[in-house]
């Protein structure tokens, strides 16, 4: 599989291709924004390691452009870790976000975890299953479809993956870590605020109200529930 690293430190960039070439990856990079987009459309990676402070063209602009174009898995690496900065990549459509420094054991496990909802394996599993129809929710696995209704909805695969995790798991409470597991692939308890904003933004497209959830419901201190309209909270 093909990796886009997109940082402006070089030495970083070199350090990063190494652990993934170690771990099986082709690795092409890119040392500014313009050059991580052209990058981008001519190879067509499978994911894409960005950065967010780089010159001539902002991580968070290249996340937006790429998020117009793809919902290829996006792993957002950089040095700003106040929660602002975390929780505005996630809504633009990050998948995972980690903060230098790192260990690259750390950041091969993510980039497996990122690159395992969308292999093979599990594209041949999901060709399998059948339709889930709950409520006005209808997501069709081997298309990758979601419908409110009969409007399309457009998710990420985060998102897509988050919302079939909690409708296979109708009516009970899935928790925080059972959902990291499940969903991203690891269970550190600091990524609770990735699990959150995806909740959030999912909510944002299949809620009538994101505010005042009907399908998704927060059970505190513990994670989630998938209800429908008519069932108990």
């Amino acid at each position: 599989m093909k990796i886009l690293v997109a940082d402006d430190d070089r030495d970083l960039v070199d350090l990063i291709r190494y652990a993934l070439y170690r771990d099986g990856y082709t690795v092409t990079t890119a040392f500014d924004g313009d050059a991580a987009l052209r990058v981008f459309r001519l190879e067509r990676p499978d994911l894409v390691i960005l950065d967010l402070i780089m010159p001539k063209h902002s991580g968070m602009d290249l996340l937006q452009e790429i998020r117009k174009e793809t919902d290829v898995p996006i792993l957002i690496l950089s040095a700003l870790r106040d929660e602002e900065h975390v929780v505005n990549a996630l809504y633009k459509g990050a998948d995972d976000y980690m903060t230098k420094p790192f260990g690259p054991r750390e950041l091969t496990a993510r980039t497996r975890a990122l690159l395992r909802r969308t292999g093979q394996n599990n594209k041949k599993s999901d060709a399998f299953m059948e339709p889930l129809v709950l409520g006005q929710i209808t997501l069709r696995p081997d298309t990758r479809e979601v419908l409110v209704g009969e409007d399309k909805v457009r998710l990420s695969r985060t998102e897509f993956e988050l919302l079939k995790y909690l409708m296979i798991n109708h009516r009970m409470v899935v928790g925080f870590q059972d959902i990291l597991s499940q969903v991203w692939g690891y269970d550190r308890e600091q990524n609770m605020e990735v699990v959150k904003v995806t909740i959030s933004r999912l909510r944002q497209k299949i809620e009538t109200k994101a505010g005042v959830p009907r399908y998704i419901v927060s059970v505190p201190g513990v994670g989630y529930r998938f209800l429908l309209e008519d069932e108990d909270q």
